[in-house]
């Protein structure tokens, strides 16, 4: 009997998971953060991330909030320079603040995946609380989703395996659709509403100031979330194939 053949595999999945320092940031204060993968040493966790928002006093809170998490030992400002912001185009004005933090590897999910071999393929996102984590392993695929399994009872989380394929297989977007499940969830929910409110029929059947009032945001804040989805639709970033 044949062996389950190992490869290796792209992963995008979907989770949530309760007793969280990136929980309590988004909802006490409604901001994003951007995960670059960890490290340990023993039973503590090391960690940069990305704080954002829609303004700098926005950030300065949720940095304050990240600060007081009985779930961090510390968390340290790291000061980048403009060309190294990673701050995502969901973030308005690009307000950002990256941070380096430590935390008993009990109190993130992230050591558990990479402790299993779980490589990040790019940062994981945690908006409006959604984590969405891009992540590459070499592994068969049914093992992939044994280790999914006890990920999932270990911490109790809520994970959606959204894409399983050959890391060296074309991952160009191929559909509208494909396009926007790319989107951030404020993105998206903003040019969807935009759409099926008749924001681009000829003649306009609303306008920017009534969608923004219907989501509860500033007028800004709902132009600035409509136009990065709508630059994204138009120009996706493009992948190169491995022979280019």
């Amino acid at each position: 009997m044949a062996l389950p053949r190992s490869e290796l595999l792209s992963v995008k999945l979907e989770l949530w998971h309760p007793d969280c320092w990136t929980v309590e940031v988004m909802e006490e204060t409604g901001a994003g953060v951007l995960g670059h993968g960890s490290v340990m040493d023993g039973r503590q966790a090391f960690e940069r991330c990305t704080i954002y928002g829609d303004s700098s006093d926005h950030v300065r809170e949720a940095v304050q909030t990240a600060k007081d998490s009985t779930r961090i030992s510390c968390v340290q400002e790291v000061q980048s320079t403009p060309t190294e912001s990673i701050a995502p185009e969901s973030a308005i004005g690009m307000f950002s603040q990256d941070v380096f933090i430590e935390y008993e590897f009990t109190e993130g999910i992230g050591p558990a995946f990479f402790s299993r071999g779980f490589v990040l393929d790019g940062p994981s996102q945690m908006e409006e609380g959604r984590e969405v984590w891009p992540l590459l392993v070499q592994m068969d695929r049914s093992a992939l989703g044994r280790r999914i399994e006890e990920i999932q009872k270990e911490y109790d989380a809520n994970i959606t395996l959204n894409q399983v394929t050959p890391a060296d297989q074309d991952r160009t977007q191929s559909s509208f659709q494909a396009q926007l499940d790319e989107l951030t969830p404020r993105q998206r929910q903003a040019y969807e509403l935009a759409r099926e409110n008749g924001y681009y029929e000829w003649p306009r059947e609303t306008s920017v100031q009534e969608l923004a009032d219907d989501l509860g945001v500033s007028k800004t804040t709902f132009l600035e979330h409509l136009r990065s989805a709508e630059n994204y639709l138009l120009d996706p970033p493009e992948t190169q194939s491995p022979s280019e």
